[in-house]
């Protein structure tokens, strides 16, 4: 079976800062990313990847073993890249050629003939211009903001769990461990779970992944996956409905959010119905507001206009690579793009561009040769590189954000 992922310009804009910088198909949401999901349904796929221009280069590297933005494209499954793909789903599509599926009346995935890929990739499809495609309007879950992803975390930790052996408890776990409903919980080997800490599945799964570090007496509460390699500190209270990608670093109280990996919140401070990038750094003491005083709805900036999230809960969005300082605070549907520096006493604005540096009041342009610098040594201390292909894309947004 040939299986075609695609995401959409429009899409992708609506879920900046994350999106900034990969594919909308690896935004972490539930216990994978939504790539990870669809090879885990099919995983003797031969699958290919259409993404934006600027992204081929970092996804090829990214993606070793899967086609990018093929010169001939084939026929099969195209699927949208920004939807929790199920069994029920893919089994619907896979009955034959000429089968489409709609959301909200929007074109989101289909069995494709090799005309109907011809036609398609003609008239700009699949990542700058959505297919006339009258499909079957079908109930399944997507997302269209980054709210969305916050308010399904929960219910796709739910689902994702079934591809875990859950009640399966592995590793080091200490004698004074407390299991709740352990049934619930999965702990996979080279975890290592230490005294007095507290995994409370009552209210959800929790999967913990291999060579995960649980320090003395945190808390750890379902619905939530912590990624492979993560250290959650002495003392942390992590509430459900989170996810902790690979390689991250955590502290203090966490509810309701989502860190892609490898991003570092290691101390008290509140972080709450927020999504952090990668390779971003939390200073202590850093908190966020996610819920407004007279509880009303929430607004976020989105490409300079003002979007109603018909949520009482929207926390911080911040791309890759920013950096809060010691004490810093955001409010309620606050949004910080890649690449920024924030050392501020008062409440951060609540939309920064890429590239800023704020510090003592001012705002300015972070320079781009000395973020190159940081992020090299930040990835070399994890065992990770900067890529070429990395300098590439931050160059090219440095480029084209204006302050």
């Amino acid at each position: 079976m040939n299986i075609t992922v695609f995401e959409n310009r429009e899409l992708a804009t609506r879920l900046s800062p994350i999106a900034l910088t990969r594919p909308v198909f690896e935004l972490r949401c539930g216990a994978f990313s939504f790539i990870e999901r669809i090879y885990r349904l099919r995983p003797n796929a031969s699958i290919s990847l259409f993404v934006r221009k600027e992204l081929i280069e970092i996804t090829k590297h990214r993606f070793p073993n899967y086609s990018v933005n093929p010169d001939f494209p084939v026929e099969g499954l195209w699927l949208n890249g920004g939807v929790f793909w199920n069994e029920e789903a893919l089994q619907n599509l896979e009955k034959q050629f000429g089968t489409y599926l709609s959301n909200d009346g929007n074109f989101i995935g289909g069995n494709l003939s090799s005309e109907d890929v011809t036609e398609y990739i003609d008239k700009g499809g699949p990542v700058e211009n959505t297919p006339n495609f009258k499909g079957r309007d079908y109930n399944i879950d997507s997302i269209n903001f980054l709210w969305d992803c916050i308010n399904i975390n929960g219910k796709a930790l739910e689902r994702d769990s079934k591809f875990f052996d859950m009640g399966k408890i592995q590793g080091e776990i200490d004698e004074d461990v407390h299991l709740l409903k352990s049934n619930n919980i999965y702990v996979d080997i080279g975890a290592k779970i230490r005294n007095s800490v507290i995994i409370d599945g009552e209210s959800g799964p929790v999967i913990i992944e291999n060579n995960t570090i649980i320090n003395p007496g945190a808390y750890i509460e379902g619905p939530i996956h912590i990624g492979e390699g993560s250290i959650i500190n002495t003392g942390a209270k992590i509430f459900g409905n989170t996810s902790i990608g690979k390689g991250c670093k955590v502290g203090g109280e966490i509810t309701g959010s989502i860190l892609q990996g490898w991003t570092n919140k290691q101390h008290d401070g509140f972080l709450g119905h927020s999504f952090l990038g990668e390779w971003i750094n939390i200073g202590a003491g850093t908190n966020n507001s996610d819920l407004k005083n007279n509880y009303s709805s929430v607004h976020v900036s989105i490409d300079g206009q003002w979007i109603d999230t018909k949520s009482l809960f929207v926390g911080l969005f911040m791309g890759d690579h920013s950096k809060s300082g010691i004490g810093t605070r955001f409010n309620t549907g606050s949004v910080v793009g890649v690449a920024c520096n924030i050392a501020l006493s008062g409440f951060v604005p609540k939309s920064i561009p890429s590239f800023s540096w704020l510090v003592n009041d001012k705002h300015s342009k972070h320079k781009y040769e000395k973020f190159v610098e940081t992020a090299t040594v930040v990835k070399n201390r994890r065992g990770e590189s900067f890529s070429d292909y990395e300098e590439k894309l931050f160059r090219l947004i440095a480029e084209n954000n204006t302050l």
